[in-house]
C-alpha cells in the first residue's frame, strides 16, 4: 500500500473515504492500493496544494491522463466548496483501487452540499455540476461529500 498524509490534526484512525453502505457495490473492489489523506485549514491557497497533491497521487497510480485531470477538476471544486461553505478543518481523502478512484471532502458544516442551478450571469455555483457531470456517482450526506470515478470512462467501453 502506498499512503502519504499531510495533516495539522492526528490522522483519523477509522475509514474517511467511503460510500454509504445503501450505495455500494458488491462487486466494488476493496480500496486499499493508494492512499492520499489530508487535513488542513481552510484557506483558498490550499485549493492548488490540494490539485497538486491529487496529482502526484493519481500519476503514482498509474491513471491515465484523462482520469487524472477529472478527478483533479472534481478534488478542486470539493475542496474549494469545503472551504468557502464549511467550518472548520477540511478532510481530504482520496483511495485508488485497480478500477475506481473515490474522493471524499469533509467539513465541520452539518448541512449537506446541495447541487443548486446557476443563473446564467453568476460567476459561482457550478462547481457540483461539474462533479455531477464528471464523475461516475456522487453524493453529500451530513459533513462529506463524495465523488466515485471508475478507470472505464462514461459511456465508453473498457
Amino acid at each position: 500500500m502506498s499512503q502519504s498524509t499531510a495533516a495539522l490534526e492526528p490522522e483519523r484512525t477509522e475509514p474517511v473515504c467511503h460510500r454509504p453502505a445503501a450505495q455500494r457495490a458488491e462487486a466494488d473492489v476493496p480500496l486499499e492500493e493508494h492512499v492520499f489523506q489530508a487535513v488542513f485549514r481552510p484557506h483558498l491557497s490550499m485549493v492548488a496544494d490540494m490539485r497538486l497533491s491529487t496529482a502526484a497521487v493519481l500519476r503514482r497510480a498509474g491513471l491515465p491522463r484523462w482520469l487524472i485531470s477529472n478527478v483533479v477538476l472534481a478534488v478542486s471544486e470539493l475542496v474549494t466548496n469545503a472551504i468557502e461553505h464549511g467550518q472548520g478543518v477540511v478532510k481530504l481523502a482520496i483511495h485508488v483501487a485497480e478500477d475506481l478512484v473515490l474522493v471524499s471532502v469533509i467539513d465541520k458544516n452539518p448541512a449537506p452540499a446541495v447541487l443548486r442551478q446557476a443563473e446564467p450571469d453568476d460567476t459561482s455555483g457550478r462547481g457540483l455540476l461539474l462533479v455531477q457531470a464528471l464523475a461516475d456517482a456522487w453524493g453529500s450526506g451530513g459533513q462529506e461529500t463524495w465523488c466515485e470515478f471508475r478507470r472505464s470512462p462514461k459511456g465508453r467501453a473498457a
